[in-house]
């Protein structure tokens, strides 16, 4: 029995110096000991507020009727050396905070700060309020936290006590967090004036504009604001830094909301009633806040349930919208979906933490809201990448049907050309000729001139040529190689050029439509170079293979690119001819130094 006594006295020791080593209260409920691994607590548990013990929450909350509070709370130094702690408030618009310290029966003040006071009456340089405290070695205190809300409204806060080097530590993770944030929203932003500038749709200016005002109003809510944007003497405003900064966010995202669902096309209706819905969540935020303010104090509890009430409606609203649009753009949809999400889950549980205390949304130091917004920008942007995108699907998609348009109307083209050039060789043929021979038969028979003779002769054989050239009647009977070979002979013959052909292995029985198409597309090369090329010597090769032929016509002139960058009806009647035999033209110049036509086609004998 005695070992068993023996043994829970050690365990109790135990505990005991265990308790007073670490920091956890002991001996008395309202008092904290300070060990030395003690890093940081929330004091809640251990104050007293407005002369009571705390509720059951974990942080402070103050409802709409509450004006003046204090909380009270004490420490003992158990160490014996000196130490230096902070006392840090995860509330950053507090509009009074008074620190005091219990000196006898009465308390002094160690501090003040709050939005009430200029920036540089901020006891540490810090983006929320923090208070730094002493403690001598084995040394007891009490102090007294005062906090001063606006009337009407309610107050919630968590209060930590930090060793210093945590408060450091936590303060560095914090910041780099905020860093990564607003590192990734400022590139959404650039990201999003890029497009706004390559494509000039104010979507995406608005969602640009959105991610600033965001980026802002969470600056504001947690205290970098100050920080970055306020000079010293400098005092936060919370309706012009907060409130505005939230409304004008808001705004921004319900009208980029029915850019990206399209809801003036798919739902004209309920897209009317989300604008109804957001001109009276505006109204009555800024009237309350700038217009009426005195008036309204005294119901403010009223209008901000009933603000709070259409923000639901507007939501749901917004909720059903994307679900419809599902149908129209699934990826998008899903997308702002995600989006959504985060971004109302968040705003939803901060509204239930600032106004209702129901739960406590800090993590780490940040707001919740503060993530999910982080989570929101990131499948928001994806949104707008696959917006991007879908202007780009549709831009091509309308690029290809022009082209196939195009090649259309420049096919009817090439046959109406062609239907008409027959139809002219044959007027020259057989009405013109014929008139002309009978015209030389009666002045021959007449007159006996051979001046007269031979003029008309050169006028018939003129028409024949021409007619010829329009429209190569006699090309099923001669074969494509004699037609170009005549035609390359006579362009030697009555011009400066000299022109070469050449043909191995060509195949000697191509339908008609692939010679007629294959003649044209080098009349039209030849044409081109005797106009513009400035040439003098050409070369034409017709290479036979197993499967395809080859056709080559080169030149030593200046080049097409000297003429025009852009491509001429010429090159395109080419190109579109080939096309139309199923073959390929490859067309490659260079700058005085010539130009290189290799048209391929596959072998196609006639029937």
């Amino acid at each position: 029995m005695k070992t068993i006594c023996y043994r829970k006295h050690y365990l109790l020791l135990l505990f005991f110096a265990y308790l007073s080593i670490s920091g956890i209260k002991a001996q008395n409920i309202d008092t904290l000991y300070l060990g030395s691994l003690f890093e940081n607590t929330n004091i809640k548990s251990f104050s007293k507020i407005n002369g009571k013990k705390p509720d059951a929450r974990n942080f402070f909350y103050f409802s709409f009727q509450n004006n003046h509070n204090a909380v009270e709370f004490s420490i003992k130094n158990t160490q014996g050396k000196r130490r230096k702690l902070v006392l840090e408030f995860s509330n950053a618009l507090i509009r009074d905070v008074i620190l005091l310290k219990k000196n006898g029966l009465v308390f002094n003040v160690v501090g003040k700060t709050g939005i009430n006071y200029p920036v540089s009456e901020k006891p540490t340089e810090h983006r929320r309020f923090a208070f730094p405290i002493s403690l001598e070695p084995y040394e007891s205190a009490t102090y007294q936290i005062q906090l001063k809300k606006e009337e009407g409204k309610p107050l919630v806060t968590s209060v930590y006590l930090k060793s210093l080097n945590t408060f450091n530590k936590h303060n560095s993770i914090q910041q780099t967090i905020i860093g990564v944030y607003y590192g990734v929203s400022i590139l959404s932003i650039l990201f999003s004036f890029f497009v706004f500038y390559i494509s000039r749709k104010a979507s995406y200016l608005i969602y640009a504009l959105y991610i600033i005002f965001l980026g802002l109003f969470l600056s504001a809510y947690t205290g970098v604001f100050s920080q970055l944007f306020l000079g010293p003497s400098d005092y936060f405003s919370k309706y012009k830094h907060y409130v505005l900064f939230s409304e004008i966010s808001m705004l921004l995202f319900v009208v980029f909301s029915q850019k990206i669902l399209e809801a003036r096309t798919h739902m004209p209706k309920l897209k009317k009633a989300v604008d109804i819905l957001l001109v009276l969540l505006v109204s009555i935020r800024l009237l309350i806040h700038f217009v009426f303010k005195d008036t309204f104090e005294t119901y403010i509890s009223i209008f901000m349930n009933l603000w709070y009430g259409i923000f639901i409606v507007l939501s749901l609203l917004i909720a059903v919208e994307i679900i419809l649009y599902f149908k129209t753009n699934f990826k998008r949809s899903s997308l702002f979906a995600f989006a959504y999400f985060f971004m109302i889950a968040g705003t939803c549980v901060t509204i239930l933490y600032h106004s209702y205390g129901v739960l406590n949304t800090m993590i780490y130091g940040l707001p919740l809201i503060f993530y999910s917004s982080f989570f929101e920008i990131i499948f928001l942007t994806f949104t707008v990448i696959f917006m991007v995108k879908d202007v780009y699907d549709e831009r091509n998609d309308l690029s290809e049907k022009l082209i196939i348009e195009e090649k259309k109307n420049l096919t009817a083209f090439i046959k109406g050309e062609d239907k008409e050039r027959k139809r002219i060789s044959k007027e020259l043929h057989d009405n013109i000729g014929s008139q002309l021979g009978y015209l030389k038969r009666f002045v021959s028979d007449k007159f006996k001139d051979e001046k007269i003779n031979n003029a008309i002769d050169t006028i018939c054989n003129d028409v024949r040529t021409l007619s010829h050239e329009i429209s190569p009647s006699d090309l099923g009977f001669v074969g494509l190689e004699n037609a170009v070979s005549d035609l390359a002979k006579n362009l030697s013959d009555q011009t400066s050029l000299q022109v070469d052909f050449n043909s191995f292995n060509f195949p000697k029985h191509l339908s008609e439509e692939t010679e007629t198409q294959l003649y044209r597309i080098i009349q039209e090369a030849l044409n081109n170079i005797f106009k513009h090329a400035n040439a003098k010597h050409i070369d034409i090769q017709f290479i036979g293979h197993p499967d395809s032929a080859n056709i080559s016509i080169e030149d030593d002139g200046k080049g097409i690119g000297t003429i025009n960058n852009e491509e001429g009806l010429g090159i395109k009647n080419m190109k579109s001819r080939t096309q139309q035999v199923g073959g390929t033209i490859e067309i490659d110049s260079n700058t005085n130094k010539g130009t290189s036509i290799i048209i391929t086609i596959p072998i196609r004998k006639s029937t």
